[in-house]
């Protein structure tokens, strides 16, 4: 690994766990879209994966009194049974393909956040549960990012509280299950190893940072900021991708 590949890898995880300190998730939205316009998809997953796991463990361990296992419980499976599909376009899809659909879902996901209405609550559905579950637990095989299940979550928890625990919580089973099928598919390469060791200091060092810039800046900024990052990301991969279709 060259000397500036190293460089690009730590500053690109720098700025992405500044976001992981000033949201709490979020820094694979930033991180592989970017990562992806110098490396395949097939080696930043799995290097994040070893990145996140601890982290989502610290954070269960803390709230460990607060997740309901009653609510979580049935979204975790239905994640696992979508992580497996994932994981197998992961290690034979086509670059150009894998790395389209990651432009679109980043940008789909944007829109959801700006259109969305949090002053509203939904009943719960257990096929809609059903189908964004899954289809989380895909993105995460495929991307590292298991994220669709927070736009349903985050309007059926009671309070900040309840959302955090159970969040971290399936983070955790997800991160134990996906470590298992990756291994189990043999995507874990010594390159991934060598990304991962470049992006500990990084994660460290932007966990500190964004913590300190959290303190000084509102929540409705940070979440425009956030927004437009994830929607600007999604777009350069797109087009990355259909170049390299090209």
């Amino acid at each position: 690994m060259s000397i500036t590949l190293a460089v690009f890898i730590f500053t690109v995880q720098f700025m992405a766990f500044i976001i992981k300190g000033l949201v709490g998730f979020g820094n694979p939205l930033l991180s592989n879209p970017l990562l992806a316009m110098r490396l395949d998809n097939k080696v930043i997953t799995p290097a994040n994966l070893l990145l996140d796991a601890p982290i989502n463990a610290w954070i269960v361990w803390k709230n460990r009194k607060a997740f309901s296992i009653k609510k979580t419980m049935p979204i975790v499976i239905f994640i696992m049974l979508g992580v497996i599909p994932g994981t197998l376009f992961l290690k034979m899809g086509s670059a150009w393909i894998i790395k389209g659909l990651l432009g679109t879902f980043i940008i789909g996901l944007g829109i959801e956040m700006i259109t969305r209405n949090r002053s509203k609550t939904i009943t719960p559905n257990m096929m809609l549960k059903r189908i964004v579950s899954i289809t989380s637990g895909f993105m995460a095989g495929l991307f590292g990012i298991n994220m669709l299940f927070l736009t349903y979550f985050e309007r059926i928890t009671i309070d900040r509280n309840e959302f955090r625990s159970n969040v971290c919580f399936v983070f955790l089973v997800e991160n134990i299950f996906r470590f298992i099928v990756y291994a189990a598919a043999g995507v874990f390469q010594p390159i991934v190893f060598q990304i991962f060791a470049i992006s500990v200091p990084a994660a460290v060092l932007g966990v500190f940072v964004g913590s300190r810039i959290d303190k000084r800046i509102g929540e409705k900024l940070i979440n425009q900021l956030v927004i437009v990052t994830f929607i600007l990301g999604g777009i350069s991969i797109l087009i990355k991708s259909l170049i390299l279709k090209t």
